[in-house]
């Protein structure tokens, strides 16, 4: 099983189940064949609606007939899952869709204590797909409870502080990069959207071939250049062997430290052992990390092996 964890939200997945298409608060799996399952959450405040989730189900498919599961219905598997969940505090109800000779079996999840709403549904072809089913649901975890938060995705693993927000992230051929940010009030979810205002933007970066795009130059000279917020020229960064950091003031002046405008910037790039990369961490903003808070989060960020990926 490939664990994935993304926005507050993991599972594990069998072997062949990828991602096929990730939003920020959305994920979708699919194997050699076709989708498997499709996963979307959000936050919710007061009180919950399993019959107002459920309809959202059909609101795109007008063709589609769901149901709630009752005990007859439900496999023995998937009603041994719901009720692992429940003892991890997900309240849920089971449904069942039928489509265009498709048919699904999923749950609408809730979790009162943390406010998660989530729709979780799975595309079953035969019979064999529902205790796979039931196995991937049961693996379901809500992670926004604790002080950090992880995210793994495509091979990579990491952990943010808590009190950080998903920005932006982009997988492409070669560079892999997640941003997320921290308004400077600490508070995320205001009026103003994630990445603008006073605030931190912390990046998770990995670039491939590290053979390649290293040929001729140093990593520092490198990270000077391709990194989305690389090291201004005035601030020293320290080298050592397959790796540089630095830390200082990108922006500063007499009236930006009167404001408290100014702009501290600290990073991390390396190579890791195996893996052929280059990983790269960087923090930079008007309320910068705390040395410890940064290390713990650089110490986080790893490669994660292909047969566990």
């Amino acid at each position: 099983m490939a664990d994935f964890a993304w926005n507050g939200i993991g599972l594990a997945a069998p072997p062949g189940w990828e991602p096929s298409a990730i939003e920020r608060d959305g994920l979708f799996l699919a194997d050699s064949l076709g989708p498997v399952c499709e996963l979307k959450w959000n936050r919710v405040q007061g009180t919950f609606s399993f019959d107002k989730h459920l309809r959202k189900l059909t609101k795109g498919n007008r063709e589609a007939v769901v149901s709630v599961a009752d005990s007859a219905e439900t496999p023995a598997a998937w009603a041994g899952a719901v009720d692992r969940l429940a003892r991890s505090g997900l309240r849920a109800k089971s449904f069942l869709w039928r489509a265009d000779g498709s048919r699904g079996l999923g749950a609408a999840l809730h979790h009162p204590g943390t406010g998660l709403a989530c729709l979780i549904q799975f595309f079953i072809r035969t019979e064999a797909d529902e205790p796979r089913a039931a196995e991937v649901l049961a693996t379901l975890r809500d992670f926004t409870g604790g002080k950090t938060v992880p995210w793994a995705m495509f091979g990579l693993a990491a952990r943010v502080p808590a009190d950080f927000v998903l920005d932006t992230f982009s997988f492409r051929p070669g560079h892999y990069r997640v941003a997320w940010w921290r308004p400077a009030s600490g508070k995320p979810g205001g009026r103003v959207p994630a990445g603008k205002g006073p605030g931190t933007h912390l990046d998770f970066e990995r670039f491939a071939p590290a053979s390649v795009l290293l040929k001729g130059t140093t990593l520092e000279a490198w990270c000077r250049e391709r990194l989305a917020h690389a090291p201004p020229k005035f601030v020293a960064v320290d080298n050592g062997p397959g790796r540089v950091a630095w830390r200082g003031a990108a922006k500063t002046s007499l009236l930006r430290k009167a404001l408290r405008r100014e702009i501290k910037t600290c990073g991390r790039a390396w190579t890791p052992d195996a893996g052929n990369a280059v990983l790269a961490v960087t923090a930079e903003g008007t309320a910068p990390l705390a040395e410890s808070t940064f290390n713990d989060i650089c110490g986080s960020f790893t490669l994660v092996p292909e047969e566990t990926a």
